[in-house]
């Protein structure tokens, strides 16, 4: 008996979203409680105007093959099954990252590159090997959806939601070093932004 592929990547994909929602809601709403919310004013207008044309459009087209994978046959590719269901391998991992990096992160989470004014500098879990795991676990699950669905508008969808998260590392950075200062700086030369170094540099 054949395997419906396109049931189990609606299982696949309902798993992410159920997943992120459960794991990531909770723990955002304890950081907010516990240190108030951080007004996303604070990133530059330009993350914000894209992003809220990527994670909708990424969002709706999810939903819409949720609900009918035929209605996005227009942007369909065709992917042999085995990869598809490598998406679903993928997604895993990348949920238990996600729980990882927010157990460590703990009320030090934000939705903006701004760092609470009593953040704490995390350099556990994850953290010990790379500077951002939440984007390294959001790649690995857009890459995982884009898998399962096997769809370009919606890989490309999530390819530019995780393009915007990369740039914004950048000014993330800049104002943890401005927090942190040189204990920052020795934390970046000894770990990798979104994937751990092959070789760790010393923190003189």
């Amino acid at each position: 008996m054949t395997p419906d592929i396109d049931l189990i990547a609606r299982l696949g994909l309902g798993l992410i979203f159920a997943g992120a929602a459960v794991i990531g809601f909770p723990h955002r709403l304890r950081a907010d409680r516990a240190g108030g919310k951080v007004s996303i004013r604070g990133d530059p207008a330009w993350f914000w105007r894209f992003m809220l044309i990527a994670a909708p459009a990424l969002l709706l087209a999810c939903i819409i093959f949720l609900i009918n994978p035929r209605w996005m046959d227009w942007s369909a590719v065709p992917l042999p099954p085995w990869l598809r269901l490598a998406g679903l391998i993928l997604a895993l991992p990348g949920l238990g990252l996600f729980k990882w990096m927010f157990v460590h992160l703990g009320h030090n989470v934000t939705s903006t590159s701004v760092p609470r004014s009593n953040a704490t500098l995390v350099t556990t879990g994850p953290y010990r090997w790379v500077r951002h795991p939440m984007y390294t676990s959001a790649h690995m699950l857009y890459l995982a959806v884009s898998l399962l669905t096997a769809n370009w508008f919606i890989a490309a969808c999530a390819a530019a939601g995780f393009a915007l998260l990369a740039a914004r590392t950048r000014i993330e950075e800049q104002r943890l070093i401005e927090q942190f200062g040189d204990a920052y700086r020795d934390y970046m030369r000894a770990t990798g932004r979104f994937l751990p170094r092959l070789r760790r540099k010393g923190t003189g």
